[in-house]
C-alpha cells in the first residue's frame, strides 16, 4: 500500500470515528427525547376519561329530559302550589336534580315564573335561562349554559286560558367551565393524537438530517483527508522522482520545496546536495582533465628536450664553421642561423614552459611586499615596441607568497598583456588592496577578449595568439590558487583587456 494511501486512511479514520460516536450519540438523544414525548397510559387516560366525560354526561341529560318530560305533563301553567312544590322537591332530591323552573312566552319572550328547588338548598343567585330556551327546543331540549347549568326544556301540555305558551326547565348547577372542561378533554385527545402522528414524523426527518449530517461531514472528512495526504506525498513523490533522474546522472535536478516546513527543509537540503555533487563531478573532471593535460605537457616537455639538444648542438657546430662559407653567401648564412637560434629559443622557451605547467612546484612561504614583486616583473619587461607603466598604491602591501612563482604569474600577465597591444602602446600595471585582499592589475588597449573562448581563458592549450602555448593564463590561475587568491581577465572600458591577480594579506591585515 502507497504512503498516500495510507496516510488517506489514517485521516479519514480519524475523522470519520468521532463523527459516527457524535451521530450515534445524537440519534440515541433524540430517540430518548421523542419517548418522552409520548408517556405511556396518557393517551388512553386521555380517551377513557373523554368516555366517561360524555357518559356521565348523557346520563345527566337523560335524567334531565325524563324528568322534565315527566313533570311538564303533570304541573299546571301557573306557579307551583304547596302540596306540588314538596312533590317536585322530593323528585328532585330522588333524581339528583337541582332546580325546575316555568317559564312563560309573552310578546317580549320567555320569562321565569316559578323557581322549584330541594328542600334545604338555596341557591346562590337565581339562574334564569330564558334566552337559551328556543335554541334548546329546536336543538333536542338540552341547555349547556355557559352560566354553569345542565337542564333539560320540555313544553308543558297544558296552556293557560290565554293560550301562552309554558315550559319547564329541570336540571342541575355545574362548575362555569364545565362544559369547556368537556371540549377541552376531546381536543386533548385529538391533539394527542395528532402528536402522536407529528412525533412520528419528526423521528424520521430528524433521522434524515442526522444522516445527512453525517454524509456532510464524511465527504467533507474525505476531502480534506484526500488534500491533506496529497500535500504530504507530492513532495516526496516529486523528490523520489528527482532522485531516480540523479541516479541517472542528472546532476542539473533540482525540486521546488512545497508543503510542510520539514518537506520544504528536505527539497532545499536535496538542492544543496545535487549542487554540491554537481560541483564536485565538474571539479573532478576539471582535477582529471588538468591532470590529463600536464600530463601531455610533461611528454611535450621531454619529446622537446630530447630534440632541442641535438639541434643546438647542430647550431653551434654551424656557427663555428660560418667562416668557412664563400664571402658572398655569408651574409645569408649568418641570417638563416639568427633565424635557426631564434626558433630553437622559441622551442626551447615553449619546452621550460611545458615543464613548468606539468610540473608546479611547492610553493616556499615568505612574507614579501607585493609591491616589490610587481615593480620587478616590470622592470623586466624591457621593450622597444610597448611600453610597461607601473603605478603602485598607497603603502606597503604585506604577503606570504613565494616570491619566484608570484613574480611568475606576474610577468605571464604582463607579457600577455604587451603582445596583445598595439606598437607604441602602454600597458598600465597597479597595485591596490580592498578589505584582506592585494589585488594586481594588467590593463591594455589591445583588441580585447574573444567571445569565444572568454569562459575557456583559463583552460591549459587555449589562447588567442598564433604562436601562444596557452599554458600561461593556466599557470597564472594555479599560482593564485596556491596563495589562496584569485585571478580573473575582462574586457576593459574603452577596448582593451583587464587582468586581475588577487592575494589575502599577510596575518588577516586589512587595507588603511
Amino acid at each position: 500500500m502507497s504512503l498516500r494511501s495510507r496516510l488517506f486512511l489514517a485521516f479519514t479514520a480519524i475523522a470519520l470515528v468521532p463523527i459516527a460516536l457524535l451521530a450515534a450519540f445524537t440519534l440515541d438523544r433524540l430517540a430518548r427525547s421523542l419517548e418522552l414525548w409520548n408517556t405511556p397510559g396518557v393517551d388512553q387516560s386521555l380517551r377513557t376519561s373523554l368516555e366517561v366525560s360524555k357518559t356521565a354526561l348523557t346520563r345527566l341529560e337523560s335524567t334531565a329530559r325524563a324528568q322534565a318530560a315527566d313533570w311538564a305533563q303533570v304541573l299546571p301553567p301557573a306557579p307551583v302550589d304547596l302540596p306540588r312544590r314538596t312533590a317536585v322537591r322530593a323528585g328532585l332530591r330522588a333524581a339528583g336534580l337541582d332546580f325546575v323552573q316555568l317559564y312563560r312566552r309573552d310578546r317580549a319572550g320567555w320569562r321565569r315564573v316559578d323557581d322549584v328547588l330541594p328542600e334545604h338548598v338555596l341557591a346562590p343567585e337565581p339562574l334564569d335561562l330564558s334566552r337559551e330556551i328556543d335554541a334548546a327546543l329546536a336543538a333536542g331540549g338540552v341547555i349547556h349554559s355557559p352560566r354553569g347549568a345542565l337542564a333539560a326544556v320540555a313544553p308543558l301540555e297544558i296552556r293557560d286560558r290565554s293560550g301562552a305558551r309554558w315550559a319547564l326547565t329541570a336540571g342541575m348547577r355545574v362548575t362555569p367551565d364545565f362544559f369547556t372542561g368537556l371540549t377541552r378533554i376531546g381536543e386533548s385527545v385529538d391533539f394527542y393524537h395528532r402528536f402522536g402522528v407529528l412525533r412520528d414524523v419528526s423521528r424520521i426527518y430528524w433521522l434524515l438530517l442526522v444522516a445527512a449530517v453525517v454524509l456532510v461531514l464524511a465527504l467533507v472528512a474525505l476531502l480534506v483527508a484526500t488534500a491533506l495526504a496529497r500535500a504530504m506525498t507530492q513532495p516526496l513523490q516529486a523528490l523520489e522522482q528527482a532522485l531516480e533522474r540523479v541516479a541517472g546522472g542528472d546532476l542539473e535536478t533540482r525540486v521546488a520545496p512545497s508543503g510542510a516546513r520539514e518537506l520544504r527543509t528536505l527539497g532545499e537540503r536535496f538542492n544543496a546536495m545535487t549542487a554540491r555533487l554537481a560541483a564536485a563531478r565538474t571539479a573532478l573532471a576539471e582535477a582529471e582533465r588538468e591532470a590529463a593535460w600536464r600530463d601531455v605537457a610533461r611528454r611535450l616537455a621531454h619529446e622537446f628536450k630530447n630534440l632541442l639538444t641535438p639541434m643546438t648542438l647542430s647550431l653551434r657546430r654551424l656557427e663555428k664553421r660560418a667562416d668557412r662559407v664563400p664571402e658572398a653567401d655569408r651574409a645569408a648564412v649568418a641570417e638563416s642561423l639568427d633565424a635557426f637560434a631564434q626558433a630553437l629559443a622559441d622551442l626551447g622557451r615553449l619546452a621550460e614552459q611545458f615543464s613548468q605547467y606539468a610540473r608546479l612546484p611547492e610553493p616556499r612561504f615568505e612574507r614579501v611586499d607585493l609591491a616589490d614583486v610587481v615593480r620587478e616583473a616590470a622592470r623586466a619587461q624591457a621593450r622597444e615596441d610597448v611600453r610597461v607603466a607601473f603605478e603602485p598604491g598607497p603603502g606597503a602591501l604585506p604577503i606570504a607568497a613565494d616570491r619566484l612563482l608570484l613574480s611568475r604569474a606576474v610577468h605571464n600577465l604582463i607579457l600577455n598583456a604587451c603582445e596583445a597591444s598595439p606598437a607604441g602602446a602602454v600597458v598600465e600595471v597597479r597595485t591596490a588592496a580592498a578589505d584582506t585582499m592585494a589585488t594586481v592589475e594588467v590593463l591594455d588597449r589591445g583588441s580585447g577578449l574573444a567571445p569565444e573562448v572568454r569562459a575557456r581563458l583559463f583552460e591549459p592549450y587555449i589562447s588567442t595568439k598564433a604562436r601562444g602555448s596557452g599554458l600561461g593564463l593556466s599557470l597564472v590561475r594555479d599560482i593564485a590558487s596556491q596563495h589562496g587568491g584569485t585571478a580573473a581577465l575582462a574586457d576593459r572600458e574603452g577596448g582593451g583587456a583587464r587582468a586581475t591577480l588577487s592575494v589575502p594579506l599577510a596575518g588577516g591585515a586589512k587595507a588603511s
